[in-house]
């Protein structure tokens, strides 16, 4: 069965998309794993690092991505622009493939996604909850996908939580700032929540809280050890911590040279950061340790 990982937060800012772009990239770069990423926020950040999506702007400007010529090859004009929105509308998905050859991506539609949450509270179990999870059931994506990572939005509405239902995995970065810590909180409920549902031969597990984008500061020092220290949290915090540097950001825009971290030299300090903790998150992923 192909591993699921989610990546989830409560707010925006935390590193979330960044840590699924780079965990991806680890799995396939240098793992060599078959690797699949599903971008489930309508913000289409993740989504636009692989693809040149395009504004729609009749909607907001939010974001749609461009004509799948794979899908279109194979199935027809009618998979044009298939996204992972299309499972809220019992339309057929197909992947899109990216530079790298063992990555592809379910990208993200920013008006179907955000239509697709706004579904009435009576209706929001069924037609949102369960929708991701009765997809990531089917046998073929296991057969063609070793594992799948999931970004979410910066929120613990239906979108995240139906990522959370279809995950086997979650990791959850956060800032060592008072809001992102509070927030932490709040993941691990939704975790909590979802694990006392689960039968025991389908368990979510908790990878462990990813202190991200940490400042040689006092505040941040000082965070960071009282979290660890935290009963009930301490025990979940990683043994690595992701500063906050230029190149993060840098390597994730449009022409970006390097275009992966991965591409970097192994003895970059960036890249040596990053690897520490995607072979931490993967080696429990993967039952390594």
């Amino acid at each position: 069965m192909s591993k699921i990982i989610v990546n989830a937060t409560h707010k925006g800012g935390e590193g979330k998309t960044t840590n699924t772009i780079i965990l991806a990239e680890y799995c396939s770069m240098v793992l060599k794993k078959n690797v699949l990423i599903i971008d489930m926020d309508p913000q289409a950040n993740l989504s636009g690092r692989y693809l040149a999506m395009e504004y729609d702007q009749a909607y907001k400007g939010g974001k749609v991505p461009p004509k799948n010529t794979d899908a279109m090859e194979e199935f027809g004009d009618d998979l044009e622009g298939s996204t992972i929105a299309d499972i809220f509308y019992g339309r057929p998905v197909f992947p899109y493939s990216t530079p790298i050859s063992n990555l592809e991506i379910l990208p993200a539609h920013s008006a179907k996604l955000q239509e697709a949450e706004a579904v009435t509270k009576n209706d929001v179990a069924e037609k949102v909850h369960l929708q991701l999870k009765r997809f990531l059931s089917l046998s073929e994506l296991h057969e063609s996908y070793d594992v799948i990572i999931i970004d979410t939005p910066p929120s613990k509405g239906p979108l995240t939580i139906a990522s959370i239902k279809a995950a086997s995995h979650i990791v959850i970065p956060s800032q060592m700032e008072q809001f992102s810590i509070e927030g932490i909180y709040g993941m691990l409920q939704l975790w909590k929540q979802e694990s006392y549902c689960r039968q025991k031969d389908d368990p979510i597990e908790l990878v462990g809280i990813l202190p991200n984008q940490i400042r040689d500061i006092k505040l941040h020092k000082d965070f960071l050890e009282n979290l660890k220290q935290t009963n009930g949290i301490g025990d979940f915090v990683m043994p690595m911590s992701i500063k906050k540097r230029a190149i993060y950001t840098e390597i994730l825009v449009e022409d970006a040279n390097p275009k992966s971290i991965f591409d970097l030299d192994t003895k970059h300090i960036a890249r040596i950061e990053y690897e520490k903790a995607c072979k931490f998150i993967t080696d429990k992923v993967f039952n390594h340790v």
